[in-house]
């Protein structure tokens, strides 16, 4: 008898941690295909990694200078550049520009919206380099969620774990003289 209590103590208090974090973490904000040609107006262009010749970590985000809600990036400053009111065309040229700075072959890019809590109005874009199979384990390397908690929307970026991180000493290490 004592042993059951135990154990039903022990499931409530793990459904009242889970259900504290979902209140904490907000709400998910799941992006959506599009096309250039959606891509109206002016934005923030945030890009996010090259920050070496071999950084696969590269993706750029714009963010409707007209949305209610701020975008805030959760990393370090260091690794994103922030680019105020640029139109359209000219974000969507620099963000292609910025995508293919690694050494690394962009096969494609994939354009996703990022749609408000109702879905129905957009806050902003995510345009993602795809590599080939064969240099990587996927070819979308960098996986981003955005989540909208009081009014503000937080994205987190992350590497896909299934995808080995270059330290930038691998080619240095092949050479001749090490052991």
């Amino acid at each position: 008898m004592k042993r059951l209590h135990l154990i039903v103590c022990a499931l409530f208090l793990l459904n009242v941690t889970f259900a504290l974090q979902v209140c904490m973490a907000g709400e998910r904000l799941l992006p959506v295909p599009a096309k250039p040609a959606e891509v109206k107006g002016t934005y923030t262009l945030i890009l996010y990694g090259c920050r070496y010749p071999s950084d696969m970590e590269n993706m750029a985000i714009l963010v409707d200078e007209k949305s209610p809600y701020p975008l805030e990036v959760y990393a370090m400053e260091s690794l994103y550049k922030v680019k105020k009111n640029v139109p359209a065309s000219q974000a969507l040229k620099e963000a292609n520009t910025f995508l293919n700075c690694s050494m690394h072959t962009v096969w494609q890019t994939v354009l996703r919206r990022i749609p408000d809590d109702t879905g129905k109005k957009t806050i902003g874009y995510e345009l993602k380099p795809l590599f080939r199979p064969w240099e990587s384990k996927v070819s979308e390397v960098l996986l981003s969620s955005y989540s909208l908690k009081n009014g503000k929307i937080t994205t987190y970026i992350t590497l896909d774990p299934s995808v080995k991180k270059d330290d930038g000493l691998r080619n240095m290490r092949k050479g001749p003289g090490y052991r």
